[in-house]
């Protein structure tokens, strides 16, 4: 019987054991599938950063860092908490010397302790575990907000890449077109043969930077797969970002904005705390400790061997319990905790200045990314005017070269003024947008739930 009870224990624990770790069984394999469907699909910028951030090694350092810490916090905690022990073994002595099962040759016991006073060395403890904590969690939010960034940088790098390729491939179209209409003007003997070879050789110009746009497109795809924790080789399909509206908000609005929320900022302030407890912890060694002990045993052996019925006479005579206060005072130790004041002064005392440190770069990190915006926006407007301008250049140059009118370097190089203005127009677009994103990510703001704000 024993035995079929011990068996079906044995079943019970492996079923346990199974349920407990089903969902990191099955849910890993749901998650590479899941994965391998999504990159199927035309992925948006907060589908990279997602990918990115569930495949990146220094999110789940920082993660792990998370949960060291609380549970560091746990363990400070616990120390307000009573200590309870079962001891128990068996033995044989000099006067018990057979092996035998009987009570003579069994210990059990249950014992607990508290120490509910120590000067407040252990609300202290926790105090620090929890500032450590706090760092913990800003660390983990500095490290998103980094990554974050670099994803959203080579995010609009691939899609500037991809749509300067589009406009090189056009401007190829267009060269084929004059080259051809050269070469009809030629044989009509309107143009000289020289006009043919200008032609010709622009042509093989526009086909060195298709070229050139073609490796920088893959190596911006490359940079977006190696971010988001991919292989390179792997082909993504990413989404287009239309710049609706350029909203550029007030400077002492986002200085604010900072000053509260950037996790450098909040981490240094929690390690500001944590040396301020580490100071008082260290002059608290100095002066006369004081500390409160109790506890309580209880003779188990008595009641599970020798068969003492549970009653008061019984416990009483069993069990014991203590209570205790005690008083340190330091006489002499070299030096040695009046140097540990010292050093806790001095860590302190960095603390703050870094502090300082930190708020004044974020000043000028706010200040330099609201500049950029201010002039990523205006520099907008200027290529907006640039095209307008480039393109009528154009036309009106190919109008007089088709008139007969005008040679065709004048429409080569206007062709190229209108090409580069194009350029300069993509280029201006994701430079405000990154310049957005790192004026947010200057504030602390960058990404939050899921979300790029």
């Amino acid at each position: 019987m024993r035995e079929d009870v011990s068996g079906l224990w044995f079943r019970i624990i492996l079923i346990l054991i199974f349920l407990l770790n089903m969902p990191y069984v099955f849910g890993s394999d749901l998650s590479d599938k899941q994965e391998s469907e999504l990159l199927k699909d035309t992925l948006s910028i907060d589908q990279c950063i997602k990918i990115a951030i569930k495949n990146s090694p220094e999110i789940e350092i920082s993660q792990g860092n998370v949960i060291r810490s609380e549970l560091d916090v746990n363990d400070a905690r616990a120390e307000f908490l009573p200590e309870i022990n079962l001891n128990g073994g068996y033995f044989v002595n000099n006067t018990y010397n057979r092996f035998e099962w009987n009570s003579n040759h069994y210990d059990l016991g249950i014992s607990a302790s508290i120490n509910p006073f120590s000067s407040g060395r252990t609300y202290l403890t926790k105090e620090i575990a929890e500032a450590n904590l706090s760092q913990s969690r800003d660390g983990y939010r500095l490290t998103e907000m980094d990554l974050v960034m670099e994803v959203i940088r080579r995010y609009y790098n691939l899609l500037k890449a991809n749509q300067i390729l589009e406009l090189r491939e056009q401007t190829i179209e267009q060269r084929k077109k004059e080259l051809e209409f050269s070469k009809t003007q030629f044989e009509l003997g309107l143009v000289a043969m020289a006009d043919t070879l200008k032609a010709r050789v622009t042509l093989e110009g526009a086909r060195v930077n298709l070229h050139e746009a073609k490796g920088e497109l893959m190596v911006r795809r490359a940079e977006l797969n190696e971010v988001m924790g991919l292989s390179l080789d792997i082909p993504i399909s990413i989404k287009s970002v239309e710049l609706i509206e350029r909203n550029i908000p007030e400077l002492d609005s986002i200085l604010n904005i900072a000053y509260n929320y950037r996790p450098d900022i909040k981490q240094q302030e929690s390690s500001i705390s944590s040396d301020k407890y580490n100071l008082i912890l260290a002059r608290l060694n100095r002066l006369p400790t004081l500390t409160v002990t109790g506890g309580y045993n209880i003779k188990a052996e008595k009641f599970a061997f020798e068969g003492l019925p549970l009653n008061r006479t019984n416990w009483d005579n069993n069990s014991e319990w203590s209570f205790g206060v005690g008083i340190s005072f330091p006489i002499f130790d070299g030096g040695v905790k009046s140097r540990a004041i010292t050093k806790a002064n001095i860590e302190l005392n960095n603390a703050e200045l870094r502090y300082e440190n930190l708020r004044r770069f974020a000043e000028l990190e706010v200040k330099s990314a609201h500049i950029n915006l201010v002039n990523a926006s205006q520099k907008i407007e200027l290529t907006e005017r640039q095209v307008i301008s480039a393109e009528e250049s154009y036309e009106a140059a190919l109008g007089r070269y088709m008139n007969g009118i005008a040679p065709i370097t004048e429409v080569m190089d206007a062709e190229v003024a209108f090409t580069e203005s194009r350029i300069n127009q993509i280029n201006s677009k994701y430079d405000f947008l990154e310049a957005e994103a790192l004026l947010k990510n200057a504030s602390g703001v960058l990404y939050s739930d899921g979300e790029v704000k």
